[in-house]
């Protein structure tokens, strides 16, 4: 079987990362992360720090089934999609109401939106790469959690 000329290959890791939004929208967190290398890593510094950095599939399967559970009703729009080289930058919009705790927060029972900007770089077609971010203090306050309430 002959490569991907260039432009195939880009058109060929956005549907990949279509096809990734779409199994993550189905609850199938398998589906997601089987298009992540052995030597994924995500980086975030809207994330605690523990999580700035996760490594490997089976470390953002776990944070992805912890989100799933906090926000149990979690869907994920694209937006806008640009492929260049081995990138793919993304524009989403994200909306999930927290049914249970997620991190150190108790469950608030308020839906939150969340507008996210990625970009991914992929090896042979997998995503070796991630970095994304969004406004998680917009987030917190959403969930009424920011500003903290001031002690009794």
């Amino acid at each position: 079987m002959a490569p991907l000329s260039h432009e195939s290959q880009v058109e060929a890791n956005k549907a990949t990362v279509k096809e990734m939004l779409a199994q993550l929208n189905a609850g199938n967190i398998g589906g997601f992360v089987e298009h992540l290398a052995d030597n994924y890593v995500r980086h975030c510094q809207a994330m605690p720090p523990d999580l700035q950095e996760i490594r490997g599939p089976e470390g953002m399967g776990a944070w992805l089934v912890a989100n799933q559970e906090g926000f149990p009703d979690y869907r994920e729009d694209l937006e806008m999609l640009v492929g260049e080289g081995d990138f793919v930058a993304w524009r989403s919009v994200g909306q999930g109401t927290q049914e249970a705790p997620f991190g150190p927060f108790p469950p608030t029972g308020r839906r939150m939106t969340v507008v996210i900007i990625g970009m991914h770089r992929f090896e042979n077609g997998k995503v070796t790469e991630t970095w994304a971010s969004w406004d998680n203090l917009a987030v917190l306050g959403q969930l009424g959690l920011f500003p903290p309430k001031a002690p009794a």
